[in-house]
C-alpha cells in the first residue's frame, strides 16, 4: 500500500474507495445495493423508445428463449467511458467528459462514436492492438521493425482501408521492413520451416487455430495434419531476410533495415503421421483450393486471394466476432479465434448476417465499429440484475472488460499528464521506462505476454506504488494536482472543496461524484490543514479503484 503521511483519512479512504474499488452507482447496482434507486437517464430513456434494430431484435430473441431480463441502458458516463477506451484506447479528459455528460443534444451518443471514430487516437489505438495480434508485446530479433509496422497500421485504419485490402497486404508485403511495415507481420514468425507462421495467419485472419494439427489430427473436428502443412506449402519460397546495409552519419556501415525475399518454388511440405508414415502436400487452401505445383505462380498472392475472397465467409466473420467482441467483451465465437465444429457461437444467425454485411458494406470497418455501437445491446449497463446475474454468452449486459496494458498506460497518462510533472523535459525517455514497467508487470512467470489488468501481485505493486503512479498523484508544480489546487483557490471559497473533489473523480472515473461521495471527499479536505496530501492520497485511492481499472 502507498504509505499515506495521513492513516487516519486514509482509514476512511478505505470505506470510501475500498482500496480496489470505489463504490459507484453501478457498483452499487452490480452488488445489489443500488438496484432500487437507479434509474434511467433521459437519454437513456429516449434510446430505449426508438425502433429496434436488427442486431437487437435478434439478440432479444435469444433472451426470450432463454427467459433472461437486460440489464437497463448504461447511465451517459458509463457509456462516454466506455465508447472512448473502445475506441481511443484511454479514457476522456476532464474536457471531454464535462462536454459530453452536459450536452443536451439528440442523439449525442451516436455523435459522440462519429467523433470518435474521426479522431487521431482510433488510428493510434486500432494501430497497437493489431500490432500486439500481429506480432504480439514481447521483444522481436532485429529483423522485425515494430515501428514500422505500428505507423503502417496506423495509417491503414486512418484511411479507413477496406480490411480484405489491409489482410492481404499482410499476407503478401515484401521488399524493406522500412519502407513497407506490412513486410514485418511476416518477419516476425518465419523460424521453425514457417510453421509459426502458419499458425498465426489463420488464426487471426480465419479464426480458426489450427497448429495442433502440425502434428496430429484435430481431435474434436474435420482438421487434418494436411491442412496445417497444406497452409505450410504456401510460405515455402520465403527467404532468410536480407540485410540493407547502409551508411550512418559517421560513416560506418549499420544493418538496421532488411528486406523480405521471395522466390518462387515448387516445392512440398512433408509431415509424419503417427504410424511414422511420411506424407507430402502441396499448397492447398483450407476448403481444398490448390494452385499449380509447379514454380509458375507467387504463392502468397495466391493464399492472400484464397482467404481475402469474397466467397470466403470465414474471413468476413472472423473479423466481425474479433470487432464484437473488442466492444462487447465476448465474441459469438469465444476464445476469438477458435471457430470450427468443436465451439459453436452463441448466435450463428446474427454472427452470418452481419458477416454477409461487412462483405456487402466493401469490408468498411468504421461502418461495423458504428453498427454495432449504435444498437441498444451495446448501450446497456455492465451492472446485472438477479435475473441475468449468471449470462455470460447472451449479451444481457455489458460484460466487465480489464483494461488492457496499452489502455491503462495511455489512461493514466491522460487522467495525470503524470509526464508533463517536474519539467524535466525527456518525457520521451520517461514515457519509455515508465512503459517498460508495464510490459514487466504484465508478463506472466512462464515469461507469456498477458492480455489485461488481473490484479496479480506485479501488476498491483506496479499500479500502487510504481514510478509512475508517484509521480501521477504527486502534487508537484506543474503537476495535475499542482495545477488543480491552483484552480480551486480561484474559486469561491465556500465551493473550492467541491471543486475538487468534482475534477477529481471526472479525471480518474469520467463521472461526477454521488452526494454520498461529494460530502466524504469534503469532509476528508475540511479535517485536514495539507490540502495537497489530502488531494494525494484521494487521487490515489480512485486510481487503484476498481472502477478506473475496468471498462464497464
Amino acid at each position: 500500500m502507498r504509505p499515506s503521511r495521513h492513516p487516519r483519512w486514509l482509514l476512511g479512504l478505505a470505506g470510501f474507495a475500498l482500496a480496489w474499488g470505489v463504490v459507484c452507482p453501478e457498483a452499487d447496482a452490480q452488488s445489489g445495493r443500488g438496484r432500487a434507486r437507479a434509474k434511467p437517464p433521459a437519454s437513456a430513456k429516449a434510446k430505449e423508445a426508438g425502433p429496434e434494430d436488427e442486431i437487437d431484435r435478434m439478440i432479444r430473441e435469444a433472451w426470450d428463449e432463454s427467459k433472461i431480463k437486460p440489464s437497463r441502458v448504461a447511465p451517459d458516463s458509463e457509456f462516454m467511458r466506455r465508447a472512448y477506451l473502445d475506441l481511443l484506447g484511454r479514457i476522456p479528459n476532464i474536457r471531454e467528459a464535462t462536454a459530453f455528460l452536459e450536452s443536451k443534444e439528440p442523439a449525442k451518443r451516436a455523435k459522440l462514436v462519429d467523433y470518435l471514430l474521426e479522431h487521431p487516437d482510433y488510428a493510434q489505438n486500432f494501430a497497437n492492438q493489431w500490432s500486439v495480434l500481429l506480432i504480439g508485446r514481447n521483444r522481436q530479433e532485429r529483423t522485425v521493425d515494430r515501428v514500422a509496422l505500428k505507423t503502417w497500421l496506423r495509417r491503414q485504419f486512418a484511411e479507413n482501408k477496406p480490411w480484405n485490402e489491409v489482410a492481404r497486404e499482410l499476407i503478401v508485403a515484401k521488399g524493406s521492413n522500412k519502407q513497407n511495415g506490412a513486410v514485418n507481420f511476416t518477419l516476425a514468425h518465419l523460424e521453425f520451416e514457417k510453421v509459426p507462421l502458419t499458425s498465426i495467419t489463420t488464426r487471426v485472419f480465419l479464426g480458426q487455430q489450427i497448429q495442433c494439427t502440425q502434428c496430429h489430427d484435430h481431435p474434436s473436428n474435420d482438421w487434418k495434419q494436411a491442412d496445417f502443412w497444406g497452409i505450410n506449402a504456401f510460405f515455402k519460397g520465403l527467404k532468410p531476410p536480407k540485410p540493407i546495409p547502409r551508411t550512418d552519419e559517421n560513416g560506418a556501415t549499420v544493418e538496421d533495415e532488411y528486406e523480405l525475399i521471395e522466390e518462387r518454388t515448387d516445392a512440398y511440405s512433408t509431415f509424419e503421421r503417427r504410424n511414422a508414415e511420411i506424407r507430402i502436400v502441396f499448397p492447398t487452401f483450407l476448403d481444398g483450393k490448390k494452385i499449380s505445383q509447379d514454380a509458375d505462380v507467387d504463392r502468397r498472392e495466391s493464399l492472400g486471394n484464397f482467404i481475402t475472397d469474397k466467397s470466403n465467409r470465414d474471413f468476413s466473420k472472423a473479423f466481425v466476432n474479433r470487432i464484437w467482441g473488442h466492444l462487447m467483451g465476448r465474441g459469438f465465437v469465444h476464445p476469438l479465434d477458435d471457430f470450427g465444429p468443436h465451439n459453436p457461437p452463441s448466435h450463428p444467425e446474427l454472427l452470418d448476417k452481419l458477416g454477409d454485411e461487412f462483405i456487402a458494406g466493401g469490408y468498411d470497418i468504421k461502418a461495423l465499429i458504428r453498427r454495432i455501437a449504435s444498437t441498444q445491446t451495446y448501450n446497456l449497463t455492465s451492472a446485472t440484475i438477479p435475473n441475468n446475474e449468471k449470462d455470460e454468452t447472451l449479451f444481457s449486459h455489458m460484460t466487465l472488460k480489464p483494461m488492457n496494458p496499452e489502455q491503462l498506460f495511455d489512461s493514466l497518462l491522460m487522467a495525470t499528464s503524470a509526464q508533463k510533472a517536474g519539467g524535466t523535459g525527456d518525457n520521451d525517455r520517461l514515457r519509455a521506462d515508465w512503459y517498460r514497467q508495464f510490459e514487466f508487470a504484465f508478463s506472466t512467470d512462464e515469461g507469456d505476454e498477458g492480455s489485461s489488468f488481473q490484479g496479480t501481485i506485479p501488476q498491483a505493486l506496479m499500479m500502487m506504488n510504481g514510478d509512475l503512479m508517484a509521480k501521477a498523484v504527486g502534487g508537484k508544480s506543474g503537476s495535475f494536482l499542482g495545477d488543480l489546487k491552483e484552480r480551486a483557490a480561484l474559486q469561491n471559497e465556500a465551493s473550492a472543496d467541491a471543486y475538487i473533489v468534482n475534477q477529481l473523480y471526472l479525471a480518474a472515473l469520467g463521472r461526477t461524484p454521488t452526494p454520498k461521495e461529494m460530502s466524504m471527499g469534503r469532509g476528508f479536505l475540511g479535517n485536514f490543514p495539507d490540502t495537497i496530501a489530502v488531494m494525494e492520497d484521494m487521487f490515489w485511492a480512485l486510481l487503484n479503484s476498481n472502477e478506473f481499472i475496468l471498462n464497464r
